[in-house]
């Protein structure tokens, strides 16, 4: 069963046309074929879909129900992640959909090893569309940035901020309070910066770590967001 994302005017009178890079993948790398099952997902709802037709770059579903989008985590978990490696980098946003990150910020941390070009912000959208699809996401996660931190924290108002430290005392569970939303702040390999910290504290942020274990810069936020995802 495949799942993809739609806009809403490809959906009328009963009818979902799966066009663009999209529809050529089903029709031609998938091989999808009139009378497979699907999802597409389109402003919140879910439309369970029977293939009616399949051309060279489009497909056309006939839609058999709907439904609001389901499986998204309750509570809004957005990750100030300090830029890596472009692998690197590339494996957060994927892993942080797949587990249910809704926002991602990508911060030009002063220890980032490169500094990737505005431009690099499409392959980051187009990787969280591909792995949202992949997940069975109800929405696709927005991928924000490059940008220094105060702007990156700037878009952290009104959430509790928790910055991940190896060296704080403080473990994750323990400052998980039920809030509607978490920002969680990550930094690169060689760590924040004094005046990093500094500024992360000034906007209120609490150091917490997660556990005895020296986690590598792309695996702590997947980690610190699988718990986040399944708090209540």
């Amino acid at each position: 069963m495949f799942w993809a994302f739609v806009d809403a005017s490809r959906i009328s009178d009963g009818r979902i046309r799966i066009d663009g890079a999209k529809g050529h993948h089903l029709a031609r790398v998938l091989r999808i074929r009139p009378g497979e099952r699907g999802v597409a997902v389109s402003a919140g709802r879910e439309y369970d879909l029977e293939v009616v037709e399949t051309r060279g770059d489009h497909i056309v579903g006939r839609v058999l129900g709907e439904r609001p989008v389901g499986g998204e985590p309750a509570n809004r978990v957005t990750l100030l992640q300090a830029v890596l490696p472009n692998p690197d980098f590339d494996a957060v946003i994927e892993a942080g959909t797949a587990v249910g990150i809704r926002d991602f910020v990508a911060v030009q941390a002063t220890r980032s090893i490169g500094r990737p070009a505005a431009s690099r912000r499409l392959r980051w959208q187009a990787i969280a569309q591909s792995a949202a699809e992949q997940s069975h996401r109800g929405e696709i996660p927005e991928v924000a940035g490059p940008m220094d931190l105060p702007a990156a924290l700037d878009r952290a108002a009104g959430t509790r901020l928790l910055a991940l430290d190896p060296a704080a005392s403080l473990p994750l569970l323990r400052a998980l309070d039920g809030a509607p939303a978490y920002t969680l702040a990550v930094g690169p390999e060689g760590g924040w910066t004094d005046d990093e910290r500094s500024a992360l504290h000034g906007r209120g942020a609490l150091t917490v770590n997660l556990g005895p274990r020296i986690l590598r810069a792309r695996l702590a936020p997947i980690v610190a967001a699988a718990i986040l995802v399944q708090h209540r």
